[in-house]
């Protein structure tokens, strides 16, 4: 999923992830966040915040989805934290 900022600066992607043999991640998603066109971080962030966060963006802050994203990325287990 990707949501807008009201004023169209601040853009966040939720894709969900894949193993390199093909099968989805259950547990994780990765978040893309973009300011004014430039990537500024990539992380993952659980499934279950997934929700949480774009709840909180559209109601407290007036993002609007602007697209659903489809394709899976591929997880890089190097990326993950320890935890």
């Amino acid at each position: 999923m990707q949501l807008t900022s009201k004023d169209g600066h601040m853009v966040v992607d939720f894709y969900s992830l894949k193993f390199a043999d093909g099968t989805e991640h259950n547990r994780l998603a990765m978040k893309v966040v973009t300011f004014m066109g430039k990537t500024q971080s990539k992380s993952y962030i659980n499934i279950s915040d997934v929700k949480r966060e774009i709840e909180s963006r559209i109601e407290g802050y007036g993002y609007r989805q602007t697209r659903i994203n489809v394709e899976a990325q591929l997880f890089n287990s190097a990326l993950a934290c320890a935890c």
